[in-house]
């Protein structure tokens, strides 16, 4: 009878901690799981697992490990928002696979992305052709979002300027040059860089929001 009472008891208290830990790390969308979240929610299920189904009454063998995960996933998530480098390593980086009705082999090829599966997401998403779409990209979590072009306003979907940082390898490939978006920004009142929170290229011009109060600009579009 103690061995149930115990197994009910543990079921009951790993519940809520398995709540109030992922309470700790953060409110994020199924479907928006990195690889990282992938792996500590798995880490720790196996945890749980064992734990209920070991014989030992003490919990704290999987009780550190849950809270020292836990602590982990904080300080990762931290470190993702803070530096561009360690979150492009761990949750990648979204990628361009339509391109004005144009789909990019190459990038699909390389993301192992098959024509399959990328038609499929285009029906669910009542679009019938490949050429009515403006952009459609792979983002980190798989999920495929697309355009349209007669939705679509933006020129190119990716930042230009992104917290105070220059996006050199979205500014190539968008084929915009640097001394239009600084044209752009004096004629919007913004002086350097390192003032804009992030830029975006729309079909009116540039869109900037400032880092000071992070409103738009009087001129922006999106």
């Amino acid at each position: 009878m103690n061995e149930y009472l115990n197994l009910i008891f543990k079921c009951f208290f790993f519940y809520f901690m398995i709540i109030l830990a992922l309470r700790c790390m953060g409110k994020r969308e199924i479907g928006e799981l990195s690889i990282f979240d992938i792996v500590i929610y798995l880490v720790m299920s196996e945890l749980l697992a064992l734990s209920l189904t070991e014989n030992s009454d003490s919990i704290l063998k999987t009780l550190i490990p849950l809270i020292t995960l836990s602590a982990l996933q904080v300080i990762v998530a931290f470190l993702i928002m803070k530096f561009e480098g360690f979150r492009s390593l761990i949750d990648g980086k979204p990628v361009i696979l339509i391109r004005n009705g144009l789909i990019d082999q190459q990038a699909m090829k390389k993301e192992r992305y098959n024509i399959d599966d990328l038609m499929m997401q285009v029906r669910e998403c009542s679009i019938g052709s490949i050429h009515e779409i403006a952009f459609g990209i792979l983002e980190t979590n798989g999920k495929l979002t697309l355009l349209k072009k007669n939705d679509c306003k933006v020129k190119y979907p990716f930042p230009l300027i992104q917290d105070g940082k220059l996006q050199r390898d979205n500014l190539q490939m968008s084929g915009f040059d640097i001394q239009e978006i600084k044209n752009s920004m004096q004629q919007q009142g913004i002086e350097e860089i390192n003032d804009v929170f992030l830029c975006i290229a729309t079909k009116s011009g540039f869109s900037f929001i400032k880092k000071s109060n992070l409103a738009f600009s009087k001129n922006s579009v999106l």
